[in-house]
């Protein structure tokens, strides 16, 4: 700190390097927080299409066990909306739809759902069993005809949710 003297008076002032020192100091400070926050922002909004996408996820897992419930396992449809999980293609994307019926029930629709940016895929795959009558990834040798795999993708912005079930005809 400065000290002038004026004749018997004292006054104190502060020099400009202490002003610019304070100047710094504040500054640093005030970007270091709109760092923080802008990080914080970010991360929010992560969490919040995380969570979204797990929603989504979820609701289809939940339509897909609906659907097994209502439609015998093994139903051929020829328009392919109410083919039991039994005949389902192997080798194609679904998503689930509601009809337009009263009450409404549950469809599966060929390929893939986009909303608000969100891709939504449901894909069946069969289920084979080893001799122990385990699930196997690969390996077995028992094809189980009564068992599902089911894989839920919803993906948006090069991220991505999978959601993986098995499914039984619990009614046989």
């Amino acid at each position: 700190m400065l000290r002038i003297l004026n004749g018997n008076k004292k006054e104190y002032g502060f020099s400009i390097i202490e002003i610019l020192l304070v100047i710094f100091i504040i500054s640093s400070a005030l970007v270091s927080l709109l760092g923080l926050s802008s990080i914080s922002l970010r991360a929010s909004m992560r969490i919040k299409e995380t969570t979204r996408a797990n929603m989504m996820a979820q609701e289809s897992m939940e339509a897909v066990r609906n659907f097994r419930d209502a439609i015998p396992w093994n139903n051929p449809d020829p328009l392919n909306q109410y083919d039991g999980l039994g005949v389902v293609a192997t080798d194609a994307s679904y998503h689930v739809a509601k009809s337009g019926d009263t009450p409404p029930k549950w469809m599966l629709l060929q390929g893939e759902e986009t909303i608000d940016g969100f891709t939504r895929a449901i894909e069946f795959d069969n289920v084979l069993r080893n001799a122990s009558g385990n699930i196997v990834q690969s390996g077995g040798t028992f094809p189980d005809a009564n068992t599902r795999k089911v894989v839920v993708r919803v993906s948006w912005k090069n991220q991505k949710v999978e959601l993986v079930n098995y499914l039984t005809n619990w009614k046989e």
